[in-house]
């Protein structure tokens, strides 16, 4: 089925309508633009300004056409295309599907709504956002599943985890340029939002790397991703590495190695490495910890890892700490480290978080 969902913009207000008056709708209590299905032989913006009209007695002047959204619910299936309105003219009428309300654009993800609604409502408003395909399924009103542009989205309560994007390069210029933030972990500053855009092409678009944004925000503040994933026996030796460079899908890290060593099924599990960083502004408010467990969760669950590895450069306290918080255990100390990027030796602590770890910790 399509329909079209259209978000109203008024300077820093957003028109919402609160769906209170319909009966068995799948959308009930919540807050959500306004819109609807596709009559027949309608195009989506013929749609949206027919819906528009209907719903809020409003007529739409100026759009952007923003996103198509795969919605998954149950046995309810919904193809929506995402529209944002601009410019508009006419008065505003009341709604038979229910209360129509201009809200700040702030409280927009802490009234009622579906969670993965913050994925998009954070891409929509804000710096224009190229055309993106989000899918979403939910299991009984629960997010399961998300993706955009087919990488992974997870959801928190208070972060978004999403793809880096091209047009994020001036915000990870201003976050990573500044040396409190790369050298502990052994990068150098960015000097250009072109290197930023280079390494957003070259390293941060890797499956399993996300950008951390704030609920109700847009723009990202950190970074954290799995990363080196790689093939070990049972005590930890290590078979072969995965070079995600060459493939969007960790998952052929297996396939590819088992041609490769003639290993066989049980003769190997398969591991990852956790890294992240955060801007300074950021720091001290519990995001890494929140962004690492959701991505720990993901790793165990849906990547099927056997173990995570975590480490930091002495003496880096806040990356100690984090890692301690997190439950990763000790595993060894290695001195004489060649930190090439900055032309320095040091000596990193590895730590590791197997996966009956894991589970204990969460039955607890």
């Amino acid at each position: 089925m399509n329909t079209t969902l259209v978000y109203i913009e008024k300077g820093e207000e957003v028109l919402m309508l609160h769906r209170v008056r319909k009966s068995g709708d799948i959308n009930a209590g919540k807050w959500i633009g306004v819109g609807g299905k596709f009559e027949e032989g309608e195009s989506p913006e013929a749609c949206m300004r027919r819906e528009v009209f209907e719903e809020t007695g409003l007529q739409v002047d100026e759009y952007r056409y923003a996103a198509v959204v795969t919605f998954s619910c149950d046995d309810d299936y919904e193809l929506m295309h995402l529209f944002l309105v601009t410019r508009f003219h006419g008065e505003l009428q009341t709604c038979a599907e229910g209360d129509l309300e201009w809200l700040p654009k702030s409280q927009l993800t802490e009234i009622p709504h579906w969670s993965g609604d913050r994925i998009f409502l954070s891409l929509l408003f804000g710096k224009p956002r190229p055309f993106f395909s989000l899918k979403m399924v939910y299991e009984k009103g629960i997010l399961l599943e998300a993706s955009l542009n087919e990488h992974p989205c997870l959801v928190t309560d208070r972060l978004i985890l999403r793809p880096w994007l091209l047009e994020d390069a001036e915000t990870l210029y201003h976050l990573a340029s500044d040396p409190a933030v790369g050298p502990p972990g052994g990068w150098a500053p960015h000097m250009s939002v072109e290197e930023s855009l280079t390494v957003i092409r070259e390293v941060l678009s890797r499956p399993e790397i996300y950008a951390i944004v704030p609920r109700g925000e847009s723009e990202p503040i950190g970074c954290i991703g799995l990363q080196n994933f790689r093939l070990a026996g049972p005590d930890g030796e290590l078979f072969s590495f995965f070079d995600e460079r060459k493939s969007g899908d960790p998952g052929l890290c297996t396939k590819v190695s088992l041609q490769e060593t003639g290993l066989r099924e049980g003769d190997f599990t398969i591991e990852a490495e956790l890294g992240y960083w955060l801007g300074r502004h950021s720091w001290g408010q519990g995001f890494i910890y929140e962004a690492s467990k959701v991505l720990m969760d993901r790793g165990f669950r849906r990547l099927n890892l056997s173990r995570i590895w975590c480490s930091y450069f002495l003496p880096n306290e806040r990356s100690r700490r984090s890692q301690e918080q997190l439950g990763f255990q000790f595993h060894h100390r290695t001195d004489g480290v060649k930190v090439k990027a900055l032309h320095e030796v040091r000596t990193e602590i590895t730590n590791v978080m197997t996966r009956a770890d894991y589970f204990l910790g969460v039955s607890e």
